[in-house]
């Protein structure tokens, strides 16, 4: 089925119609649908009924120049590419003409070119609509990461633009077709072909249709839906009747097929007056299905990976859990018998020591997967009590004075006095041992120093190490989950400690961040809000 070119006239002179009709069907246009206007107001009046695919513009008719009628088409903000014919205009005329946007411009007696112009027109103003379309595709691919969405998105840029239905098969969980997506621009059409799919399911071993594209990977295109097609295709006469009332009269599907695996099937059709699908529109068909097989891989693999994070951390927390209570009764035993072997055999104590800061750095690493099951789940819960920092740097430098001294490194610290804020203490301890441990770790045999400050309304923890540093470029990647600057086959850990001791900060309205040191070494900050000066002097 082709339909007529949409063409409208102005009339210069009174056998204009008459020789453009003429041009244009011997050139091969055959089917027309011409529109002839003569003044300022029936320009306008036709413009606005359009749409029009060319409009030729014959001079001579009074207040309706070329420029003229350029400048009504802008107002309205169409597209229609606008040819000239006059009698009067020589080269350099025909070039302002050109210039101020006609697509072209030629005298009456050169009539002959127009169906080849016309011809060319067409063409640019499809290729034109599929470099939109293209271009919006790829805005709706690029923005979903929703199997479902993404595919209602690509069949609304179909429907009703360039078909009249679309419709998307892809597999279920057992790898059966099932109609996930069907547009239509009138919402109740939508609602019978549902209804229809249900009643007359896809067959799988079907001959024709999404199903064979489906088994095939090969597109069908079929320009003129016949009777024996809509026969072959009717699962009854009655399943014939509807389809038959569908008005269907051209028919293209394309498979949807990613890197991996096909993701479904898209068909579309074409209905009532619209033209039959073309061999062009078959290769835009397939190029939307490949981008649209992509978005849906990538869908599909980022929820995949989801749930794998998902069971990762469903993983950690139970195995967190369940080490907790063993490594809680060790340290305990352990710590009883350093106690007791104090005094009777300094050597086993120191083993035992030993041991019992092992098992600690083990318990810590388990709160640590514990924190961040929480975390993956929302905020880390806090506890806030009134906290002098002071009194907890202190705490905090005398735990890790033995790990310091078996590393070679000195311990300075210095607190200014009134430091104190409604903190969580567990969590801000957290927060300084992850600070204290990473300089330990990264700055073996060289000094570390810790300092604490007043800033404003908050108070700063500062430690710094002369160890190996951070490169700018790893400042903030360090702080991400399991982000490292360093190969963990040279330093352990998890990557999890700076992660957690900036949600931490952020949590208590703080922050934490790091920075070089000029003469070497990493300083990193820990700032959190301070109470108001006139209760930092209340008792505790």
């Amino acid at each position: 089925m082709t339909t007529p070119l949409r063409v409208l006239l102005v009339a210069g002179e009174p056998n204009d119609e008459a020789r453009v009709v003429e041009a244009l069907r011997e050139g091969g246009h055959g089917e027309l649908q011409a529109c002839v206007v003569r003044t300022a107001g029936e320009l306008g009046a036709a413009l606005e009924r359009g749409p029009w695919e060319v409009l030729v513009c014959g001079e001579g008719s009074p207040g309706l120049d070329a420029v003229t009628v350029l400048d009504a088409v802008r107002e309205r903000d169409l597209e229609v590419p606008l040819l000239v014919l006059s009698e009067h205009r020589d080269e350099r005329g025909a070039g302002e003409v050109m210039k101020a946007g006609a697509r072209d411009c030629f005298s009456r007696a050169s009539l002959g070119r127009l169906p080849a112009v016309v011809a060319r027109e067409l063409e640019v103003s499809r290729l034109r609509r599929e470099r939109s379309l293209m271009a919006r595709v790829g805005e709706v691919l690029a923005g979903s990461l929703d199997f479902q969405e993404t595919l209602q998105q690509v069949a609304r840029l179909m429907v009703p633009e360039l078909a009249d239905w679309c419709s998307v098969y892809a597999p279920d969980d057992k790898g059966q077709l099932e109609l996930v997506v069907l547009a239509n621009e009138d919402p109740e059409w939508v609602e019978r072909g549902r209804d229809l799919d249900r009643l007359f399911p896809l067959v799988p071993e079907a001959s024709s249709g999404s199903a064979l594209t489906w088994r095939t990977g090969q597109a069908q295109w079929v320009p003129e839906l016949r009777a024996e097609h809509l026969l072959a295709w009717a699962r009854s006469p009655e399943h014939l009747r509807v389809v038959t009332g569908l008005r269907l009269h051209s028919a293209v599907c394309v498979p949807l097929r990613g890197r991996r695996e096909s993701q479904g099937v898209m068909t579309l059709f074409a209905t009532g007056d619209r033209a039959a699908f073309t061999a062009a529109d078959l290769a835009l068909f397939q190029d939307v299905g490949r981008r649209a097989a992509l978005a849906l891989e990538n869908a599909r693999l980022y929820h995949e990976a989801q749930e794998a994070i998902h069971l990762r951390d469903d993983f950690l927390a139970v195995a967190a859990h369940e080490l907790r209570t063993p490594l809680t009764t060790l340290g305990l035993q352990l710590g009883s018998l350093v106690q007791r072997s104090r005094s009777e055999s300094p050597a086993l104590c120191e083993r035992l020591e030993r041991g019992l800061r092992q098992v600690r750095r083990l318990g810590s690493l388990v709160e640590s997967l514990l924190d961040v099951s929480l975390l993956s789940t929302g905020e880390l819960p806090l506890s806030p009590e009134r906290v002098d920092l002071g009194e907890l740097v202190g705490e905090v430098m005398e735990r890790f004075q033995a790990e310091a001294e078996a590393v070679g490194c000195g311990l300075r610290v210095s607190v200014a006095p009134g430091l104190v804020g409604q903190w969580d203490r567990m969590r801000v301890e957290q927060v300084v041992s992850s600070l204290v441990a990473n300089a330990l770790k990264f700055g073996p045999r060289q000094p570390v120093e810790v300092r604490g400050e007043e800033a404003g309304d908050r108070a700063r923890v500062v430690v710094e190490d002369q160890g190996i540093g951070v490169p700018a470029e790893h400042l903030e990647r360090i702080f991400e989950r399991f982000g490292r600057a360093v190969s963990s086959r040279s330093y352990g850990g998890l990557g999890l400690g700076l992660y957690l001791a900036r949600r931490a900060a952020e949590a208590h309205g703080g922050r934490v961040w790091a920075e070089q040191r000029p003469e070497g070494g990493a300083r990193f900050i820990l700032e959190l809000p301070l109470e108001p000066p006139a209760r930092r002097g209340a008792p505790s």
